[in-house]
């Protein structure tokens, strides 16, 4: 494995692939609740609203304004260019952070994103979005995020430049876990002794690619504490909080096998009590006050590793 990287280079990678996780989880919620609007007869009580809070900076009144109208929420997730995290917005971010590092990423990757970026930046687009075509121009985003996941893990090489994408990605998809978690917990108070059914719970395990996966691992339980058990605590779940961390703690050795400054190891034990409040939390037992806790907790807590990671390997003061 190569030894050095500049930090400048490093932190493009990083955010390459944070971005383009983002942009990933964000279509993905939109299709799924795109798709289940068709439903009429669904008793949904939420609409958009988890969508635009967490991936908008709309205010709260603007939220519960457009949390029904799919025609706004579709051009303004996609491709508003007042919506400084629309997909177009996002995806040219990562394009100008693939630039920076493009001698470390491969040509198949550069050319892919090039393609999405000219694709969300058509002058046709938006107006598609008005007609039978918005479903169409969803599916395609989508099924170009999975393209591009797939080109990252066959062509580029394991190096360092693997660890930092690599940890910008399973950051932000923690983070989007966590958040949905909270949108479909909250609202329940947490009750883990609930009885809310799986329509209820379909939207979230939709969203974070885990509705298939859950009905072939679980039967006939209440479905409030399993969720949480899936989509927090499941190793072989690939979006879940648990999974995610497991990646950041090996790429984050990987990266500090050869550091010795006291900054590196403050990093890697504050990791460690992060991941530690998932790891030994018992989710038999689980209170509904401490699965709050826990998500606020974890939440806050990877916020701030992040912030930290950044101050140690990318120089910012």
């Amino acid at each position: 494995m190569e030894t050095n990287m500049l930090s400048r280079v490093a932190d493009n990678m990083f955010w390459l692939n944070r971005y383009m996780e983002r942009a990933d989880g964000m279509l993905r919620t939109l299709n799924t609740f795109y798709i289940l609007s068709f439903d009429k007869e669904m008793n949904d009580s939420q609409g958009y609203r988890p969508l635009l809070e967490y991936y908008t900076d709309l205010v709260k009144e603007h939220v519960i304004q457009s949390q029904y109208d799919s025609s706004f929420v579709l051009k303004y997730i996609i491709c508003a260019n007042q919506n400084v995290d629309s997909v177009k917005n996002i995806v040219k971010k990562a394009r100008e952070n693939a630039r920076g590092s493009q001698d470390k990423i491969t040509k198949e990757l550069w050319e892919h994103i090039n393609s999405m970026y000219h694709y969300t930046n058509s002058p046709e687009l938006p107006k598609k979005l008005e007609t039978y075509e918005a479903l169409d121009v969803v599916t395609k985003l989508n099924k170009d995020l999975l393209l591009y996941n797939g080109i990252l893990h066959v062509t580029m090489p394991r190096g360092l430049g693997w660890c930092f994408s690599s940890i910008g990605k399973n950051i932000e998809r923690c983070l989007q876990t966590i958040y949905l978690t909270q949108a479909y917990y909250k609202p329940i108070h947490y009750n883990l002794d609930g009885n809310q059914d799986l329509m209820y719970w379909r939207r979230l395990l939709l969203s974070l690619s885990g509705y298939e996966q859950y009905l072939k691992s679980y039967s006939n339980i209440s479905h409030n504490r399993k969720v949480v058990q899936h989509v927090i605590f499941n190793k072989d779940f690939s979006h879940s909080v648990m999974f995610t961390l497991d990646l950041i703690d090996k790429y984050l050795a990987t990266l500090c096998i050869d550091n010795t400054s006291s900054e590196a190891r403050t990093l890697q034990n504050q990791f460690g009590r992060l991941k530690s409040l998932i790891q030994y939390t018992d989710y038999y037992n689980l209170t509904d006050q401490q699965l709050e806790e826990v998500l606020n907790d974890t939440q806050a807590q990877l916020i701030q590793f992040s912030a930290d990671f950044s101050k140690v390997f990318f120089s910012y003061s």
